[in-house]
């Protein structure tokens, strides 16, 4: 009998933790689209153009040209905010690496991922295909 008391403890134990964790994580986790649209016209939208934002910003890459193609051939929004954190922490000048990080980088990628080239203005830019590596060297005459 104790041997099965202990089974018993056991499971509720985990089944407890598996709640806990559960409901921790989806509210820690969140990404939240309203704050990360308020932060990108902030921070973001001087330098990039979001149709969804509003903004006009020139410096940096229209956002909606930018992801407009990836959509079209059907990338995730998953995928697109992963790239659009990896741009945020990687940055190249004149935008500064770290604007943002944690949930406010989460937020702000989430963000732009859920709308960048959905509006029907967007002029997507053409993915480039990689080389066919069938494909003869082009041999050039000196």
């Amino acid at each position: 009998m104790g041997r099965v008391r202990r089974g018993l403890l056991g499971v509720a134990l985990i089944a407890g933790v598996v709640v806990v964790a559960g409901c921790g994580s989806s509210s820690n986790n969140a990404d939240d689209l309203a704050k990360g649209k308020q932060q990108f016209t902030q921070l973001c939208g001087g330098c990039h153009m979001l149709g969804d934002a509003g903004t006009q910003g020139q410096v940096g890459p229209n956002l909606d040209d930018s992801f407009g193609a990836a959509r079209q051939a059907g990338f995730k929004s998953n995928g697109m905010k992963q790239l659009v954190e990896q741009w945020i922490s990687l940055a190249q000048p004149p935008m500064p690496r770290n604007l943002v990080s944690g949930q406010d980088a989460a937020n702000i990628a989430a963000y732009v991922a859920s709308v960048a080239g959905t509006q029907p203005a967007s002029q997507p830019r053409e993915i480039p295909q990689p080389p066919d590596p069938q494909a003869r060297p082009v041999k050039f005459r000196t």
